[in-house]
């Protein structure tokens, strides 16, 4: 079995965390977006050349965005054609109706389902203050190997094309005694946008695009994943879309 792996936060940890486990399954390479790309969705590359830049054994950057990465794996003939997509880990989780519809490490995935190609999304939930692969004390790496693997066990049969999975891991230290759970809704809004209007020493307004945490609802991904520590897998079925 062929796993290509992408995320949209470029060469990460979380990358190193997710080929690790991938190689315990089948053949495994990254093709992964050369610099940060949250919340892209399935934007592409369309009026510039896609460059291939082997970082190092199996791991490979490109000038573009996830959903270009996914594509390249799938029609480029440069690495061996995927028979599923993994996209992540991400640091931060996906959880509620936004992330489908605007992050990167889903687009990828979107963007697979669309050439009939399985794909999985990984996320890991962080409180703001320990977001970040850079600090060493969040990475979490065996227990997060050890989660992806337990998922891929069950997921690996339910698996097919025109189809993605988004799951979102709790923070590592739950991850062990974490139940997998599908809930039967997301959140329908996770973060309420806010505009911020600030002024620069000018006197020239600019403006901030941020948002608030909303309170986790019971019964859906979000509550299942922030409160009750949950390994969190939603399914996306292109085929009831239309």
């Amino acid at each position: 079995m062929n796993i290509a792996i992408t995320d949209d936060d470029g060469y990460t940890e979380g990358v190193e965390i997710l080929l690790s486990a991938a190689e315990e399954i089948g053949n495994a390479y990254a093709v992964l977006p050369d610099r940060q790309r949250s919340a892209v969705s399935v934007a592409l590359t369309l009026h510039k050349p896609l460059r291939l830049n082997n970082v190092k054994k199996r791991i490979y950057t490109l000038n573009g965005n996830p959903a270009d990465c996914t594509l390249f794996a799938i029609h480029s003939k440069e690495l061996p054609k995927p028979d599923v997509i993994f996209s992540g880990i991400n640091w931060g989780d996906n959880s509620g109706m936004s992330p489908l519809i605007s992050s990167g490490t889903i687009g990828a995935c979107w963007k697979a389902a669309i050439y009939k190609v399985p794909a999985i999304a990984f996320s890991v939930y962080r409180p703001y203050h320990r977001l970040g692969w850079e600090k060493k004390e969040n990475w979490g790496r065996e227990e997060l190997k050890a989660a992806v693997l337990r998922v891929w066990k069950i997921l690996k049969p339910k698996l097919k094309g025109g189809d993605f999975y988004v799951v979102n891991f709790p923070d590592e230290k739950h991850l062990a005694k974490a139940k997998i759970i599908f809930p039967k809704r997301r959140q329908w809004i996770r973060t309420y946008a806010t505009i911020e209007r600030r002024e620069d020493p000018h006197g020239n307004a600019y403006y901030w695009l941020s948002g608030k945490s909303r309170k986790p609802e019971k019964g859906t991904d979000y509550y299942e994943l922030a409160v009750k520590k949950n390994i969190v897998v939603t399914k996306v079925s292109l085929g009831k879309l239309i």
